[in-house]
C-alpha cells in the first residue's frame, strides 16, 4: 500500500480533492474486515483517513443488524456524528442499511445509505452522487452476487483477518443476516492464497479466516473449506512454520469428515475452534432451526478433542428464546458444564421483525432474559477458570501483541488464552512461555529460551 505522502501527491496530480474521511464499525469480525477494506480503497484514491472523533468531511458508519441493540447503537452514532459535525456528509452502510434502507433514509442526519450488495463501489457511488438529494442507494441481492474483493492492511495490528466467504442461506429462525448478506459467495482459492502471500509479506504472524457462514466456503464454486485448508497447509505448513492460522466461527453441521481430517493434520492451525451452540435444549434448537441436537453437538466436540488434544472450544449462547422454559434453560446450563467450553459469549434473544421466531408464542419478559444472562455468565466464568487451570506449568506459544504495563507484553496463545510475559521483546514476536499463574486472564508466563 502506498504511503500517505504518495497518496497526497497522486491526488494533487489527478486534480482530485483530498477529503478527510472517518470510519466506525459495529458488529462482527467480517464487518471489521469490510471496513478495513473500504479504508484501503479510500486511502489508495487519495483520501485522508482520520479517527472517528476527529473533524472530517465524510463519515462512514458500517452497521450491524444482529440485535435491536446493534440497531439502537447505529441510531445513537448517527445522531452523535451530526451533533458534533453538523456540516459533515454521513454515509450509513452495512447489514442494517441493507435490511432497513427505507427507515434509515428517513433520518434527517443521514445523507447516503448504501447496503452490503454492491458496496465495493461505495467510493464511486459517493463521488458520483455526493451532490444529489437521493439517499437510498441500496441494491437488492437479485441484482448482484459478486464477492467483494478488498485488500485491507490492518495497520498497527499483529493479527490480520481474511474474509474468504460472505452470505448465508441457513435461515435460522431468529436471524436476519441472510436478508442482509445475501447468498453464499466465496473468494476463489487462488485469490485466497494470493491474499495470504500479501499479508505474510506485511509480516503478520497470525491470519484469521472469517466469513458469515465460513463452513459453507466453496459451495458456490464446487469447492470446500476442507480443500482450501489442505491447499494452505501444502504451501505453508512445513517444518519451518513462521506463522499460524486461526478459523472464525464454524457451525456444528459443517464439520464434514474431510474438514475434520484437514483440521486434525494441520500444523498451521491454532488449537482453538469457535463453534456456536446457541442452546443446550433440543426443543429450543429445533425452534431455532439449527439442524442439530445437543447429542449431535456433544458427539462432534468429543471427536474433535480426540483428533486435537487440548482443543479450546469457544461458543455463542442465546438465552431467553421464545418458549424457553426454566427447565430448558437449566438443561442448557448443564450442557455447558458437560461440554466444558473455554469461553462462552452470551447474549439475550432479540426479536427481529420478519423472522419466523418473531411469530412464535412464549416471548419472555426482558427481566427474565437478563436474569438468565447473569446466571449463564456465572457458569461461563466457572468453565473459563477450569480451562485456564489446565495450563499451569504448561508451555504455550504466544504471539506478543501489545505492551500493557511496564515490562510486560500481552498476547494470545494458540488456544486463544491471553497471556502476559515480562520481556523486552517487541510486539509481533512469537515466543514460548511456561504458564506460572492461571488465577485470571491474562495468564502469567515466563519465556522459555529458544533452543
Amino acid at each position: 500500500m502506498t504511503g500517505i505522502s504518495e497518496q497526497e501527491e497522486r491526488a494533487e496530480k489527478e486534480g482530485r480533492p483530498r477529503r478527510k474521511i472517518a470510519f466506525y464499525t459495529l458488529g462482527c469480525k467480517v464487518n471489521q474486515f469490510d471496513t478495513a477494506g473500504l479504508i484501503a480503497d479510500f486511502q489508495t484514491h487519495g483520501y485522508q483517513v482520520v479517527a472517528f472523533d476527529e473533524p472530517a468531511e465524510i463519515y462512514i458508519l458500517n452497521t450491524c443488524t444482529v440485535t435491536k441493540m446493534a440497531e439502537r447503537k447505529a441510531g445513537q452514532m448517527i445522531r452523535r456524528v451530526k451533533r458534533n459535525h453538523p456540516n459533515a456528509y454521513l454515509v450509513v452502510t452495512g447489514c442494517y442499511a441493507q435490511t432497513s434502507a427505507e427507515v434509515l433514509s428517513t433520518f434527517p442526519e443521514v445523507d447516503l445509505v448504501v447496503g452490503v450488495a454492491g458496496r465495493g463501489r461505495l467510493r464511486e457511488i459517493l463521488e458520483e452522487k455526493l451532490p444529489t438529494p437521493e439517499k437510498n442507494k441500496v441494491l437488492p441481492w437479485a441484482k448482484t452476487s459478486e464477492f467483494e474483493i478488498f485488500t485491507p492492511v490492518f495497520s498497527g495490528q499483529t493479527r490480520a483477518f481474511l474474509k474468504v466467504e460472505d452470505g448465508c442461506q441457513s435461515y435460522c429462525s431468529y436471524c436476519k443476516i441472510p436478508y442482509a448478506r445475501g447468498p453464499v459467495r466465496s473468494l476463489p482459492w487462488e485469490l485466497v492464497l494470493e491474499e495470504i502471500e500479501r499479508l505474510l509479506g506485511l509480516h503478520y504472524k497470525e491470519l484469521v479466516l472469517v466469513g458469515i457462514h465460513l463452513g459453507h466456503y466453496g459451495i458456490d464454486r464446487s469447492d470446500s473449506l476442507a480443500s482450501l485448508l489442505t491447499r494452505i497447509e501444502e504451501k505453508w505448513g512445513g517444518a519451518e512454520r513462521t506463522w499460524r492460522l486461526r478459523l472464525g466461527s464454524i457451525d456444528p453441521t459443517d464439520f464434514t469428515p474431510e474438514l475434520m481430517e484437514s483440521l486434525f493434520s494441520s500444523k498451521l492451525l491454532c488449537n482453538h475452534l469457535h463453534i456456536p451452540l446457541q442452546s443446550g435444549s433440543g426443543k429450543i434448537l429445533s425452534l431455532m432451526n439449527r439442524g442439530y441436537t445437543p447429542d449431535d453437538y456433544a458427539g462432534l466436540i468429543s471427536m474433535l478433542r480426540k483428533g486435537r488434544p487440548g482443543l479450546a472450544v469457544t461458543t455463542d449462547l442465546m438465552v431467553g428464546f421464545p418458549g424457553e422454559s426454566e427447565a430448558d434453560f437449566v438443561e442448557t446450563l448443564n450442557f455447558l458444564k458437560a461440554v466444558g467450553f473455554s469461553r462462552v459469549h452470551i447474549f439475550p434473544y432479540s426479536l427481529r421483525e420478519g423472522t419466523k421466531a418473531a411469530q412464535l408464542k412464549g416471548h419472555l419478559p426482558r427481566r427474565v432474559k437478563e436474569e438468565r444472562v447473569k446466571r449463564a455468565e456465572v457458569t461461563a466464568r466457572e468453565l473459563a477458570k477450569a480451562y485456564r487451570s489446565l495450563f499451569l506449568n504448561q508451555v504455550v506459544e504466544v504471539l506478543l501483541e501489545e505492551t500493557k504495563r511496564a515490562g510486560y507484553v500481552e498476547g494470545f496463545s494458540r488456544e486463544y488464552l491471553r497471556v502476559q510475559v515480562k520481556t523486552k521483546q517487541e510486539p509481533n514476536t512469537m515466543v514460548r512461555a511456561k504458564i506460572t499463574g492461571v488465577t485470571r486472564e491474562p495468564l502469567t508466563g515466563v519465556i522459555i529460551p529458544s533452543c
